[in-house]
C-alpha cells in the first residue's frame, strides 16, 4: 500500500467528478442554484485578485473593488446608455482598469506594509466618492440599472444556463493561467519578494517592476469579475465598490486560506453559501457569517484549507502507523517498527 499513489489517484478522480457536476449543473440545479454559482464565479474573480496579491506578493490591497466596478461602469455608461455594441464597452473598461492599475501601482508600490494598504484604501474611497457624487455622468447612488447580457455567435447569454457555462469556462481558463503564472519564474520571484525584498534586490531582480506587473494582473482579474457581475445582476451602483465589499473580499481570502492557491475560491464558495443558507432563517445573517469568520481565523490562521491540510496530514500519519507505511515527508527511520514486525 502506497499513500503517495493513493493521493495521486484520488486527486484526478475528485477533480473529474467536480468538473462533471459543475458542467452539468443547469440540468439538475434550480434557477436559484445557478444564480448562486454565478455569484460565486464573479466574486471568485475578485477574491482571486485579492488573494494573488496577498498570498503570492504579500500585498494587502483594498482597491480591488474599484477595479471590479470600473468595468461595470464602463459597460453601463458606454454600452447601456450610449448604445455602443459589445465587446467595445468591455474592452474599453478593461483598458481603463489596466491604466488605472498602472498609475496607482506606480505610486503605491514604492511603499510596503501599512503605507501601501492606506494608499490603496484612499484610492478605493476616492473612486467610491466619485461614483456617489457624480449624478450627471454616473447617476450617483442610482447607478445604471437594466443592463442585459449580449448575444454572440447566435448564443443568447441572457439565458442563465448559457451565461453560467460561459462564466464557468472563463473562470476555469483564468485559474489555469494564474496557476501557470504562480508556478513560473515570475511567480517564484514574486514569492521571494514577499519573503525578503531587500535580498531579491541584492540578487539583481527588478523588485519594483515585478510587484507592479503583479498588481496589474490582479486588477485585470478584478475587472473581468466586474464584467460578469454587471451583466448578470443587471446593475452597477456605488455599493458595489464600497469599502465593506473590499473588506469582505479580504476576509473571504483569509477564510479560505491566503497561503493556498485555491484559498480564495474555497473562501468565496463557503461565504456565499453561508449567506444564502443563513439568510433563510434570520435577517441578521451577516452577524453569524462574521462569527464564523472569526472562529475560523482564531482556530486556524491558515483558513479552511489549512484545517483540511492538517487533518489530511494527521490521517496520513495514523494510516501509515496502522499499515507500517512511511508517510510522505516522514524521516527515513520512521518505519523501523514496521520493518521489525516483518
Amino acid at each position: 500500500m502506497n499513500l503517495d499513489k493513493l493521493t495521486r489517484l484520488a486527486k484526478p478522480i475528485l477533480l473529474a467528478i467536480g468538473a462533471v457536476l459543475l458542467i452539468t449543473l443547469p440540468f439538475y440545479g434550480s434557477q436559484y442554484t445557478i444564480t448562486t454559482f454565478v455569484r460565486i464565479i464573479y466574486f471568485g474573480f475578485l477574491a482571486v485578485s485579492v488573494g494573488f496579491l496577498l498570498g503570492q506578493g504579500g500585498m494587502i490591497s483594498l482597491t480591488q473593488t474599484a477595479f471590479f466596478g470600473m468595468t461595470g461602469y464602463a459597460i453601463g455608461l458606454l454600452g447601456y446608455e450610449r448604445g455602443i455594441p459589445f465587446p467595445w464597452p468591455d474592452l474599453i473598461g478593461i483598458g481603463i482598469v489596466l491604466i488605472a492599475a498602472a498609475l496607482v501601482g506606480l505610486v503605491s508600490l514604492r511603499t510596503y506594509g501599512l503605507t501601501f494598504l492606506m494608499i490603496t484604501l484612499a484610492f478605493g474611497q476616492v473612486c467610491w466618492a466619485f461614483a456617489t457624487q457624480n449624478t450627471t455622468l454616473l447617476h450617483g447612488w442610482s447607478g445604471f440599472r437594466g443592463i442585459r447580457p449580449f448575444v454572440l455567435f447566435g448564443i443568447d447569454f441572457r439565458n442563465s444556463a448559457n451565461f453560467y457555462w460561459m462564466s464557468l469556462a472563463l473562470f476555469a481558463l483564468g485559474l489555469y493561467i494564474l496557476w501557470r503564472i504562480v508556478h513560473s519564474p515570475f511567480g517564484l520571484a514574486l514569492n521571494g519578494i514577499r519573503e525578503n525584498p531587500r535580498r531579491m534586490i541584492a540578487l539583481g531582480y527588478p523588485v519594483y517592476w515585478i510587484r507592479l506587473a503583479a498588481f496589474i494582473i490582479a486588477a485585470l482579474y478584478a475587472g473581468i469579475g466586474g464584467i460578469l457581475a454587471v451583466y448578470y445582476s443587471g446593475l452597477i451602483a456605488p455599493p458595489t465598490i464600497h469599502l465593506s465589499r473590499a473588506i469582505w473580499a479580504l476576509l473571504v481570502v483569509i477564510l479560505g486560506g491566503s497561503s493556498y492557491f485555491w484559498g480564495p475560491v474555497v473562501g468565496t464558495f463557503v461565504a456565499i453559501w453561508l449567506e444564502v443558507l443563513i439568510s433563510q432563517y434570520t435577517q441578521r445573517y451577516l452577524l453569524f457569517v462574521g462569527l464564523i469568520f472569526v472562529i475560523v481565523v482564531l482556530f486556524s490562521p491558515q483558513g479552511i484549507l489549512g484545517i483540511i491540510d492538517a487533518l489530511r496530514r494527521r490521517y496520513s500519519i495514523r494510516l501509515a502507523e496502522r499499515f507500517s507505511v512511511r508517510p510522505a515527508g516522514a524521516p527515513a527511520g520512521s518505519d523501523k517498527k514496521g520493518l521489525e514486525r516483518r
